[in-house]
């Protein structure tokens, strides 16, 4: 079932709206798709009620329009003579029981002038005056292309005289490819065979494959008229006003709309970027991260060391204050986005890291890729990337002074602390051991006692089993401020690594909602199908030749 044209167009415009206001499209992008056309001849009157042939005559000052219009209407009903050229309205000629109920909002109502008939012979065309196209007037001009979308058949009517200047009729090409064509040279008691032939020359480069050209003698006087195509204009325009021939016409300008607003959409579609998207930017930023990261990394060597030196040198009380790496000493309530004031993080890293960031979003416009919603998405990650990283070398400082060193120096650390107190008592009791064993002996036996030999040796003995695992100890100690340096060359590694991820994730996340509004463009593209194509019967031969060459290609591609 065909969806209504006006409903897919604002489910079009909806889509495009939306991609708009994320960032996806541009206004520009999107002004195709709003000068999209929905007014038509049909919108005039009621629904569901035949309605008459729209023909409207147009072309340049002083061809005679106005008198060609009379003789059709077979009576005066068109402003004629000295007044003509400088009229600045539009003349209706219509059949009293055909009423124009539905004219746009702030149409001009007051530049429409409307006559009514009573010949049933002509109740199945409404007639339009248009003034003229050449008009030096501006508001003239603007009064034709709001009356362009309404009409059916545009009978552009020139002179001998003036049938060479196109820019009437090249202006209602560029705006009406969606009415069929007549073309009459009128004041034909002047003109010459010859003119035709290169007029009709003329219109075949435009266009138009065998163009209707006919030619009119609309004086007055009907004895002074010279033989002319007249009744084969009327012929044609009865043809026309065939209902059958009617819907094939609003069937071809439907067809004319739904290819416009696919266009239209797959304009918008080009516009979102290539098959690899977003995803295909990754190894890109791979390669841009990690440069930007080992300079990073060596940039901040200084400003750590600084840091854990500070941990060592200050007294506690400032150390307090120093360590919170996330907040200034003297931070007041300012701007909750600004970056902390850190000597970790300072303006060089802030603007190292955000160099990074510019060069992806340049490597995304140059692929054709939306930059506004991947540059709002960076410069969210960027307001938090310093304190991420200061909060992430925090943590890691806190917790490599909690566990210096690795776990085997730290075992071996434990064990020459415990030998430190164990080997000494060791030797403590092997001492006292001999004393008292001496002792008793030379008590015994009335031997001698042990000497100051024995004494110098067994403190020498003591000393050195203490001595040895505490210069272990000393020695396998790691430093505290090189435990410091590690913790936070760690940490701040540890949030560049993360901060490089959460790039890669935001890419991948608008990667999906690329895929996710090209999927619904091509959907919406996909309704813009058109439900029917013309019939080859003796109706659609009429207007293989009324119609453009380029816009019958079109619908025949539609069909």
């Amino acid at each position: 079932m065909q969806i209504p044209f006006e409903r897919l167009l604002t489910t079009a415009r909806n889509w495009a709206e939306k991609a708009r206001a994320e960032g996806w499209l541009t206004p520009g992008d999107i002004h195709g798709l709003n000068e999209v056309d929905t007014r038509t001849p049909a919108a005039l009157f009621d629904a569901g009620t035949h309605r008459p042939l729209v023909a409207a005559f147009f072309g340049g000052t002083g061809v005679g329009k106005s008198t060609l219009l009379n003789r059709l209407a077979g009576q005066a009903i068109a402003r004629t003579g000295v007044e003509r050229p400088t009229s600045r309205e539009v003349s209706l000629y219509l059949h009293d029981s055909v009423k124009i109920q539905h004219l746009p909002k702030n149409f001009p109502i007051d530049r429409v002038r409307t006559a009514y008939h009573h010949d049933d012979r002509r109740r199945q065309i409404l007639w339009i005056d248009m003034p003229d196209i050449d008009s030096t007037e501006q508001s003239n001009r603007e009064l034709v292309l709001d009356w362009l979308p309404h009409i059916d058949v545009l009978i552009y009517v020139v002179s001998p005289e003036r049938y060479r200047d196109d820019k009437g009729w090249r202006l209602l090409q560029a705006h009406g490819g969606e009415h069929a064509w007549l073309f009459v040279m009128n004041q034909w008691d002047r003109g010459h065979p010859a003119q035709t032939e290169d007029f009709a020359k003329l219109l075949t480069k435009a266009g138009f494959r065998n163009p209707i050209l006919l030619r009119t003698d609309s004086r007055d006087i009907e004895v002074e008229r010279k033989p002319d195509d007249f009744e084969t204009l009327q012929a044609i325009l009865q043809d026309m006003a065939d209902r059958h021939v009617i819907h094939q016409l609003e069937i071809r300008a439907e067809t004319l709309r739904l290819d416009a607003l696919r266009d239209a959409l797959h304009d918008c579609l080009e516009k979102l970027g290539d098959r690899d998207g977003y995803a295909g930017l990754e190894p890109n930023w791979s390669a841009i991260w990690q440069e930007t990261r080992d300079d990073l990394m060596k940039g901040l060597e200084w400003p750590i060391q600084e840091v854990a030196r500070a941990f060592v040198t200050y007294e506690t009380s400032v150390l307090r204050r120093r360590i919170d790496l996330t907040q200034s000493p003297d931070e007041n309530t300012g701007a909750k986005n600004a970056p902390p004031d850190s000597i970790l993080w300072d303006e060089w890293a802030e603007s190292r890291y955000r160099d990074a960031l510019d060069r992806l979003i340049v490597e995304a416009g140059e692929r054709g890729l939306a930059v506004v919603p991947l540059k709002a998405r960076l410069d969210r990650l960027a307001r938090g990337m310093s304190r991420s990283v200061l909060t992430e070398g925090q943590r890691s400082l806190r917790l490599a002074l909690a566990n210096p060193g690795n776990a085997l120096q730290r075992f071996f650390l434990k064990l020459s602390g415990f030998l430190t107190v164990f080997l000494p008592l060791i030797a403590i009791g092997w001492v006292s051991y001999q004393v008292v064993k001496g002792y008793y002996e030379s008590a015994l036996y009335h031997l001698g006692y042990l000497g100051t030999d024995f004494a110098i040796h067994s403190v020498l003995l003591i000393v050195l089993s203490w001595l040895l695992p505490y210069f272990l100890y000393r020695k396998l100690k790691p430093s505290a401020e090189r435990t410091a340096v590690k913790g936070l060359r760690e940490g701040i590694g540890l949030a560049l690594d993360q901060s490089g991820d959460r790039v890669t994730e935001q890419l991948g996340e608008m990667e999906q909602e690329r895929q996710a509004l090209i999927e619904e463009g091509k959907r919406i593209a996909s309704l813009s199908s058109p439900a029917e194509a013309l019939e080859a019967d003796q109706g659609s031969k009429l207007l293989e030749r009324v119609l453009p060459a380029s816009a019958r290609k079109r619908q025949k591609t539609a069909g």
